[in-house]
């Protein structure tokens, strides 16, 4: 079967070329003509990096999460837990005096190392694909962690996942095309599929609490009789997914239920544009966190990678169909807007020339830190791995934190509500059990009232809705994020006011 995906690619995309005003002519040299080896640049409208103000940049590090943040004491309400001096937790503040002995990076004007980005380059305009050692790094990255299944792939550096997913929208999707999303979603990519003119449809979400996400028999079923029930509308051109940690839901698709979908996808030829924000925060199943609870974790890269690691549809794509949407932010910090785009090397051309058109390439800046970072502090692929796996235990204590104020109240023991332990991220999802044949958006509103008013933000699941009518009657439920929280006090008392809201607003008739 073919990797070329030349026919997902919009008309728009395939349309435009990249062509900058400084290129030498391509064609038409007289006879005898050779290019100078060393030609002095008249040309290009980019300052010498003599001119840059910045010399050097020292950036100082933590060797794990939360290593210098403010401790908290202990809750009596909750002192079976182990709330203090857990490097899982957030209570462990490093001294004063052994601050100067964490790790630093420096950034100077000038390195010979290749690996590296130096002020001179990072603080220049460069290409739009992203600097060479951070191309370099994220496609060694993905060759260790999710590579493609065919040769001819390659990625490209971008503005975050939100500017990776607009630009994945115009490189597959035109105007009046069909894009497939989970009927609950990340709702900005439906802005991002707007601008290209592309009419978003939702996929039905089974929300049963260890489903894969999408309702596959559901999925079958709007395909095969897409005609029928859609006689205005093109069949589908592409399918937007968070297949894992799903935004809101927490839910993964599993190996094998990635397979059917993307069976599905070349049996109805349409494209997979998969978003994973998250993926790499794999989370154990929910364990009380109790006194004891290991500081290390034993885990190993290959431990993780083998068998803790859902794989991408990258790993599945034979047909180079699959445009994978990775980030930074989740991993590193989100406001240094920094992700990456893999996919086959025709669809990342053509994410480059929609790049030429808006944004360009990402910050320079931004660029070196992160690789820098990576390359000098960590020493590249598993050392980045090692990092992430600290992620990993901190955020699986945190929802285990979250989980655990939960399970012990009394809104929980009562059945009035239930939870969705998530496979990947940051997001738990606390389904509400409404009895029948009430207006589920019209409570959930109010009992959203009720948890502003108690002390406790949460997302309604409506909020998160492709379209309120399709999905207003399993709408019941809220997305929590135990992710912004300074220390477990936060997360216990949030869980506390969260479930008391819940539960007075049963014990009221639904009322406010």
């Amino acid at each position: 079967m073919s990797t070329d995906p030349s026919h997902l690619i919009s008309k728009r995309a395939a349309s435009r070329s990249a062509l900058h005003f400084t290129n030498i002519p391509s064609s038409g040299a007289p006879k005898g003509f050779k290019p100078h080896p060393k030609p002095l640049a008249l040309s290009y409208g980019m300052p010498n990096h003599g001119f840059f103000p910045i010399d050097s940049i020292d950036v100082n590090l933590v060797e794990r999460p939360f290593q210098t943040t403010t401790a908290t004491s202990s809750l009596p309400q909750v002192d079976k837990l182990s709330l203090t001096g857990s490097e899982n937790g957030q209570q462990t503040k490093t001294p004063p005096s052994s601050l100067n002995t964490l790790p630093s990076v420096h950034i100077s004007r000038h390195t010979d190392d290749p690996k590296l980005i130096d002020l001179a380059r990072g603080l220049q305009y460069a290409n739009v694909e992203g600097h060479a050692p951070l191309l370099q790094f994220t496609k060694n990255f993905i060759t260790r962690t999710h590579k493609p299944n065919y040769e001819d792939w390659t990625t490209l550096i971008s503005n975050g996942a939100s500017d990776g997913l607009n630009k994945a929208a115009d490189a597959l999707l035109d105007p009046g095309d069909v894009v497939l999303v989970e009927e609950f979603t990340f709702s900005p990519f439906l802005r991002f599929s707007g601008n290209a003119g592309a009419i978003a449809v939702p996929v039905k979400i089974d929300l049963s609490n260890d489903s894969d996400g999408i309702d596959y028999d559901a999925l079958v079923q709007q395909l095969d009789n897409w005609e029928k029930d859609h006689p205005d509308l093109p069949k589908p051109k592409a399918l937007y997914t968070i297949a894992t940690g799903q935004n809101p839901t927490g839910f993964t698709q599993s190996l094998e239920f990635r397979k059917k979908v993307y069976a599905l996808a070349v049996k109805h030829d349409f494209a997979i544009i998969e978003d994973d924000p998250y993926g790499y925060l794999t989370l154990p199943k929910y364990r009380k966190p109790t006194v004891g609870e290991p500081k290390v974790d034993e885990i190993t890269i290959d431990d993780y990678l083998e068998n803790d690691l859902t794989p991408s549809y990258l790993e599945i794509d034979t047909t180079g169909r699959v445009v994978r949407i990775e980030t930074f932010s989740k991993l590193f910090a989100p406001g240094l807007r920094l992700g990456f785009v893999v996919g086959h090397t025709k669809v990342i051309t053509a994410i480059k020339n929609y790049s030429e058109v808006v944004n360009r390439g990402a910050s320079g800046l931004t660029q070196t830190i992160v690789n820098n970072v990576i390359q000098d502090n960590f020493n590249g692929v598993d050392g980045w791995l090692e990092w992430i796996l600290k992620m990993r235990l901190n955020y699986s204590y945190r929802k285990d934190l979250l989980l655990y104020s939960i399970f012990e109240s009394e809104a929980y023991k009562k059945g009035y509500v239930d939870i969705i332990d998530p496979k990947a991220g940051m997001f738990v999802t606390l389904k509400v059990n409404l009895p029948e044949n009430v207006n589920v958006v019209e409570k959930m509103k109010l009992l959203l009232f009720k948890l502003i008013s108690v002390g406790v933000l949460v997302v309604p699941g409506y909020n998160m809705t492709v379209d309120l009518e399709f999905s207003k009657d399993r709408s019941n439920f809220f997305r929590l994020c135990y992710a912004p929280a300074n220390n477990d006090d936060e997360i216990l008392e949030s869980g506390k006011r969260l479930t008391q809201g819940v539960y007075e607003f049963f014990e009221n008739g639904l009322e406010f």
